[in-house]
């Protein structure tokens, strides 16, 4: 018994000893690091892990390790240390908040969901910033933005000095552009101008206030903005490619095609791999009825996104407009096999049946399919109960009119009328994608419902605090 009580202390005295020794590592790096001094010095990880190998059950050192792990984004290792933590301590919320972060950090959203779910189970007190900010991500990512709106104003409330406020109005901003709140969302973007999240620069928060502008409508304002982003990076791809749109764009205050190819080309001279920027490139050549250079650029555009559906509807307007039948028909094709729920690629596959042999049993298959997938577009439906009439009563039809298929803009709203088969109506315009808001990893589930913080906190985001620098 004298033995083993003896070898106890000592490996109590030696798990003392190793913490001791993760406790000075820890401080000693820290202050390495405020001084900027390039200095080797022992890794406390190293320490808490001997701690551990003298009592698996440390708290202390399971704690340490899995926070340090968690600093340096060695998230998967951080989680095993979290796990082992709560077998020992089930009902800590503050682990369970940190496990969150961590699951979010690889993408584990449901993972995520759930530990964030315990948080705010056990926390004391939920009104915690950080497991607010977390939670708030989460659901940005999930895409469910009136609950990320509503935790990220929480936080604000919380802690109006939060260390990540900045990146959090950006995050409002954008969201805020999603939802089509473009006032609130320019006064997020103006709000940090001077002060942007990292790795972000002024110039950033310019292109993004050109979106919303350009959203808007408020097109000279979009151009003044985006002029502000090529004063400080003439070769900027991305501004360079939404000025080739706005010029683009038929009857806009801007139009000029050959403006537009001008700023598509220097946007391709920075970045040669962006397919999109070549599909607009195409749809310039188009509205010139330049083929060959419209092919061409749809061809760059394929050859780095062949999954694409968009893609591949404007190039069966191409064929479709030289009177190549059959290549069209394979390009509709291909696009109904990448995406069958886009309607204007049915429209447009039943306009081409009507050309093709008179195929009107087809084309009315293809109209009843669009009109499914777009209920509310009265040109569809006018077409085809103008088909199913002639073919019953054995009469002709005539070809296919202009018949105000809609073209969406950027924004998603309806410009002019179109042909049906107009160089593509379906498209949207260059994507805008946040630059900090990484998209989880394959198709997620929807997402799950509200977490509560317990307050009573409205849904609007947080008004910027006048008289800030």
């Amino acid at each position: 018994m004298a033995a083993v009580s003896s070898a106890r202390k000592l490996s109590e005295m030696l798990e003392q000893s190793w913490l001791q020794a993760g406790t000075i590592a820890e401080s000693l790096n820290e202050s390495v690091s405020k001084l900027n001094l390039d200095i080797d010095l022992a890794d406390p990880i190293v320490a808490y892990e001997a701690a551990l190998r003298q009592n698996p059950y440390c708290v202390h050192a399971l704690k340490q390790v899995a926070n340090l792990c968690k600093a340096r984004e060695q998230h998967s290792k951080a989680i095993d240390y979290f796990q082992r933590l709560l077998h020992i301590q089930k009902e800590n919320g503050e682990i369970w908040g940190a496990l969150g972060h961590c699951y979010l950090m690889m993408d584990e959203l449901q993972k995520a969901y759930a530990a964030y779910q315990e948080a705010v189970r056990y926390l004391p007190n939920t009104k915690e910033p950080k497991l607010w900010y977390g939670i708030g991500i989460l659901y940005d990512r999930y895409g469910s933005y009136e609950h990320a709106e509503e935790a990220f104003s929480a936080v604000i409330r919380m802690d109006p000095k939060f260390d990540k406020a900045s990146e959090i109005y950006f995050r409002l901003g954008i969201i805020y552009k999603e939802q089509r709140k473009f006032e609130e969302s320019l006064e997020c973007f103006r709000y940090i101008l001077s002060n942007p999240p990292k790795p972000l620069t002024e110039i950033d928060i310019w292109y993004q206030i050109g979106l919303v502008y350009e959203q808007q409508k408020d097109y000279q304002s979009a151009r003044d903005a985006y002029e502000k982003v090529l004063a400080e990076n003439p070769n900027h791809a991305k501004v360079l490619k939404q000025l080739g749109w706005l010029h683009h764009q038929a009857n806009g205050r801007f139009e000029n095609q050959e403006q537009a190819i001008q700023y598509l080309l220097r946007s391709l001279e920075t970045d040669r791999n962006d397919a999109q920027t070549y599909y607009l490139l195409g749809r310039c050549y188009m509205q010139q009825q330049k083929f060959n250079k419209a092919y061409e650029a749809y061809q760059n555009a394929v050859y780095r996104d062949d999954r694409n559906p968009t893609f591949w509807c404007s190039i069966g307007v191409l064929y479709y407009q030289i009177n190549q039948y059959r290549d069209a028909l394979e390009a509709y094709t291909r696009a109904i096999r990448l995406n069958p729920y886009i309607s204007e690629v049915w429209y447009d596959l039943g306009t081409l049946y009507e050309s093709c042999n008179n195929q009107i049993v087809d084309a009315m298959d293809a109209y009843q399919r669009a009109l499914e997938l777009d209920q509310d577009n009265p040109h569809i439906r006018k077409r085809l109960e103008l088909l199913r009439q002639a073919h019953a009563n054995g009469g002709q039809m005539p070809p296919p009119q202009q018949l105000q298929a809609q073209q969406t803009t950027q924004d998603g709203s309806y410009s002019q009328p179109v042909h049906p088969n107009a160089a593509s109506h379906m498209y949207q315009g260059p994507s805008a994608a946040n630059p900090m808001m990484q998209p989880p990893k394959g198709q997620q589930p929807p997402p799950p419902p509200p977490l509560h913080h317990g307050g009573s906190f409205d849904n609007r985001g947080p008004p910027p605090q006048k008289g800030r620098d």
